[in-house]
C-alpha cells in the first residue's frame, strides 16, 4: 500500500511539475550567495529581479586593438569568426545624443562602452552612419562589411561597473600602478 502510495504521489508530483503557465516562466541563477530570477514575459521580454547592482552589472572590458577602430561599430563573432552572433541596432549606438563610443585610456587601452567582449569584430561602418540607418542591415551586409575579424592585440575584463565609483580616473590609475601587467 505504502508503495503504490508512493508512486502516485511521485505521478502527480511529475504531472504538476510540466504544468506550467504560458503567460511567464521564471529562471533562477545563484551566483555565490545571491539569487536572481529572470521572468521569461511574453513576447520574449526578461525581467530580471534580486540580485544586487554588483551581480546584475555588465562585465567591464578594457582593449587595445591592431589599429584605431574607435570609430567603427563592433559585433560579436562565434569562436571560428564565420557567424555573427549579436550586432546592434542603430538606435543602440546612443545615448541620448551621445554617441557610445569607446572612451581612451592610459596607455593607448579603450574602455567598452557598447558590450564588446574577446570575439569582436568590427565592421566598416562607422558609428556616426550606422546609427543613422533607417533599419539594421541584414546578417549578409553586415557579414561583407567586416573591417576585422581579429582586431584585439589585448582585451581585459576589469570586474563590473557597478564596482567602481569614477571608471575612468580609476582604471586609469590601474594601468599606471601597473595592475595589467602579465
Amino acid at each position: 500500500m505504502k508503495k503504490s502510495m508512493n508512486i502516485a504521489i511521485t505521478v502527480l508530483l511529475v504531472i504538476l511539475a510540466s504544468c506550467r503557465s504560458a503567460k511567464e516562466e521564471t529562471t533562477v541563477a545563484t551566483t555565490g550567495k545571491q539569487k536572481i530570477e529572470m521572468n521569461l514575459q511574453p513576447g520574449g521580454g526578461r525581467i530580471l529581479s534580486g540580485g544586487t547592482p554588483f551581480s546584475t552589472s555588465p562585465v567591464v572590458y578594457i582593449y587595445k586593438t591592431k589599429a584605431d577602430y574607435s570609430h567603427q561599430v563592433p559585433v560579436l563573432m562565434d569562436e571560428s569568426r564565420t557567424r555573427i552572433l549579436s550586432y546592434p541596432a542603430p538606435s543602440d549606438l546612443k545615448l541620448g545624443d551621445a554617441l557610445r563610443l569607446p572612451t581612451p585610456l592610459n596607455d593607448g587601452y579603450l574602455l567598452d562602452n557598447k558590450g564588446i567582449g574577446p570575439n569582436v569584430a568590427f565592421l566598416t561602418y562607422t558609428y556616426e552612419a550606422y546609427s543613422q540607418l533607417a533599419e539594421t542591415p541584414s546578417m549578409d551586409e553586415l557579414l561583407a562589411n567586416i573591417a576585422e575579424k581579429y582586431p584585439l592585440l589585448e582585451i581585459r575584463a576589469c570586474g563590473r561597473r557597478a564596482d567602481y565609483q569614477d571608471i575612468v580616473s580609476e582604471l586609469n590609475e590601474k594601468i599606471s600602478n601597473g595592475f595589467l601587467e602579465k
